[in-house]
């Protein structure tokens, strides 16, 4: 069960995220991404353990990168849903995807013609 103050500091971290107003950044593992926040730092991490169930982390580091408090939840947990859309939403805000998806239905609503024969360092995706 979260405890008031992580329920909180999520809710708070959903809004401000959701009226754009957090700038996520991407860490080096796979789907964990990265808030400075002053001196400290958030950090929002989800994986499949060796039990293949989904886990979502949230740590909170100090100024001197020391891991100061978090929660782990698996997918067993009733908190599970609402880590896991945090995660969800800075996951959204660090790839831009409702700009994206903006971007492409401005395309798609112009009456020009849209697309290109080849694309430079995508050929791999086709």
């Amino acid at each position: 069960m979260l405890s008031e103050k992580f329920k909180l500091l999520i809710e708070k971290l959903i809004n401000k995220t959701n009226k754009r107003e957090i700038i996520w950044s991407k860490t080096h593992r796979d789907d964990e991404y990265m808030l400075k926040v002053g001196k400290s730092t958030i950090l929002i991490d989800c994986w499949i353990d060796d039990n293949f169930q989904s886990i979502v982390e949230l740590a909170i580091y100090n100024n001197n990168g020391d891991k100061i408090d978090g929660i782990v939840i698996n997918e067993q947990q009733v908190d599970y849903p609402f880590l896991l859309g945090l995660h969800a939403i800075a996951k959204q805000a660090y790839y831009n995807v409702d700009e994206t998806f903006k971007s492409i239905f401005d395309e798609l609503d112009s009456n020009k013609v849209i697309g290109e024969n080849k694309i430079q360092g995508l050929d791999d995706l086709i």
